[in-house]
């Protein structure tokens, strides 16, 4: 047998019996490719290297004349590089496919794809491990997300679909049935909120999908001054079915005022400046500040446990009635009631334009519509209101909280039982139980010390006083005045002289017009007030809270401005409950 190392054609090498035979470099007739390494009887075997023009290559193992073995390719255009198993010139078998984007693959392979179990790692950082079927994701499988997020369960066609549980990073948990890639079918969600959704799903989303905050009830209230109050709530759909699937949604109630804004030219529009509180919108007409609302059972332990000298605590009991349902169960009440209806309401006149008519003066010791001297011309007399508002608000104490030593004085035109006490408490959050919630026991609280809506309204309600008094000596001319709502009387301009003067001169008759207007100062001032219940489920089920749902409450004097009598037990003053969302 002859052996040696031929030059011919393109080959140069070892050859035997005139064939290509051990070691040697081969160029096709087509110049892409070029071989170089074993072989034998005229065939590649062994170890060689099969490179192409544009870079890419092949270095591994050869068998009569094919790529079969352990090897390694490269491609140089998506700068792919695999090193594993070959069978026919193909990736089969285990190996590792390192992606040009960084992607990392380690599995089996069949016919040069991802058949088999495998793991691949993604350029963001994302981790399945399991099945995979024709280079898709497919039977079973884990993938924890660049995001933190884990999806344990089914897989096809590189989609989440049949049984999985999905773990977020924020403590998420949904178990259930999907489909390309969704929440869908039966499933059960526990929310980092402390949320839980049980039933069905479809694209994604609840079946039971809940669109609003529903009241119970009627659009509006009627309740007499110190008289406390229950709030239920529903969880709806947008077709009004109860959302019973869900479970513990969080829920927060408050109370609001009327935001009132004075004429640009008024010394008092500076004021508005110096206002905490962005004025919040409500379906209304008008935009409203915080007011507080709190617990029955705060109004009335602080009722009882009142020491301040000379003045003696009547037991709450005696002032303030059972809570009334705001679902129209109750028996009526004889107590008056405000007149002020919504229409009515809409139309108060917003102060830029015409102030609100009623004469009245704080309860704080801003003093913010005592005027000194009726001599002073009118415009005068309006900036020595806002003087005094702002001397006494422009203090650093919060408008929310009672100055530190603040004693009530013999005459003071403040409410001694509540000046000197703290703000009241919040009422705590409600969590839904079966689509409903109920807030019980509430009561509108007396306004904290120098509450500023309250100043500016007083001082506009005086200047308007003044203004029309000048006009006209005759009462009829002074209308109707009102405070935030109607008192439910004709006042005459003779029913408001100037609050410094009276208080001095006859302190008994200042304290009776202070009573009449405002009725028990230890309570909420009659006016009207808005109740409103928010989702404040955090984070947010699924990205989404709902819309803020309304009521409008108004306080009324008692009747005859007497205590109000408590009902027997078991009794319910009258009400009509309420509800408006957004």
């Amino acid at each position: 047998m002859a052996s040696g190392v031929a030059k011919v054609h393109r080959y140069m090498g070892e050859t035997k019996n005139q064939l290509r035979n051990g070691y040697g470099v081969y160029r096709y007739p087509n110049s892409f490719f070029r071989y170089e390494g074993d072989w034998k009887e005229g065939k590649k075997h062994g170890h060689g290297k099969l490179i192409m023009n544009d870079g890419s290559y092949y270095e591994g193992e050869f068998i009569n004349g094919e790529i079969e073995g352990h090897g390694f390719r490269k491609w140089a255009t998506s700068g792919n590089t695999y090193s594993g198993q070959f069978l026919n010139g193909e990736l089969n078998g285990h190996g590792v496919m390192t992606y040009g984007d960084g992607s990392v693959y380690e599995g089996e392979f069949q016919n040069n794809r991802k058949q088999g179990r495998g793991v691949i790692k993604d350029s963001t950082g994302a981790v399945y491990e399991g099945s995979f079927h024709n280079n898709m994701k497919h039977g079973e499988g884990s993938m924890t997300y660049s995001n933190g997020d884990r999806y344990v369960g089914d897989w096809i066609q590189d989609k989440r679909q049949g049984s999985g549980e999905l773990t977020s990073l924020d403590g998420t948990v949904y178990d259930g049935q999907w489909r390309n890639d969704l929440f869908n079918g039966e499933g059960t969600m526990i929310h980092s909120s402390g949320m839980t959704y049980d039933g069905m799903w479809t694209n994604g989303y609840p079946s039971e999908d809940a669109a609003e905050i529903v009241i119970i009830g009627d659009t509006e209230v009627d309740l007499t001054q110190g008289t406390p109050f229950d709030v239920d709530i529903e969880i709806r759909t947008s077709d009004g079915k109860l959302v019973l699937s869900e479970q513990a949604r969080e829920l927060h109630i408050s109370a609001a005022f009327r935001h009132y804004t004075p004429n640009e030219n008024s010394p008092l529009f500076d004021l508005i400046e110096e206002m905490e509180e962005t004025p919040m919108t409500t379906p209304f007409g008008y935009e409203v500040v915080p007011y507080p609302l709190t617990d029955f059972i705060y109004m009335e332990d602080r009722l009882k446990t009142s020491e301040t000298p000379g003045i003696k605590a009547p037991s709450p009991t005696s002032t303030m009635g059972e809570s009334v349902a705001l679902d129209g169960t109750g028996p009526a009440d004889d107590g008056s009631v405000m007149s002020t209806n919504k229409s009515e309401s809409s139309n108060m006149v917003n102060a830029e334009k015409q102030p609100t008519s009623v004469a009245s003066s704080t309860q704080n010791k801003g003093g913010s519509s005592e005027v000194k001297g009726e001599s002073k011309s009118d415009n005068q007399g309006a900036k020595d209101d806002a003087s005094r508002m702002t001397t006494a608000q422009g203090e650093s104490r919060p408008t929310t909280e009672a100055a530190d030593g603040d004693v009530p004085q013999e005459g003071s035109s403040r409410a001694p039982e509540y000046i000197d006490s703290p703000v009241p408490p919040p009422v705590n959050n409600k969590r839904t139980d079966g689509a409903k919630a109920s807030f019980k026991d509430l009561i509108l609280a007396p306004p904290p010390p120098s509450y500023r809506p309250f100043s500016i309204l007083d001082i506009l309600i005086e200047e308007e006083a003044r203004q029309k008094e000048k006009k006209s000596k005759t009462a009829g001319l002074a209308g109707q005045l009102r405070l935030g709502a109607k008192l439910g009387k004709t006042v005459g301009l003779d029913d408001y002289p100037d609050q410094v003067v009276l208080k001095e001169k006859d302190p008994k008759a200042y304290k009776a017009k202070r009573e009449k207007l405002y009725g028990d100062e230890r309570f909420a001032r009659p006016a009207e007030y808005v109740i409103m219940v928010s989702d404040v489920t955090n984070p947010p089920f699924l990205g989404k809270k709902l819309p803020t749902a309304y009521m409008l409450i108004k306080i009324a004097h008692p009747k005859k401005f007497k205590k109000a009598k408590t009902p027997t037990k078991g009794s319910k003053a009258s009400s009509r409950a309420s509800n408006n969302n957004d």
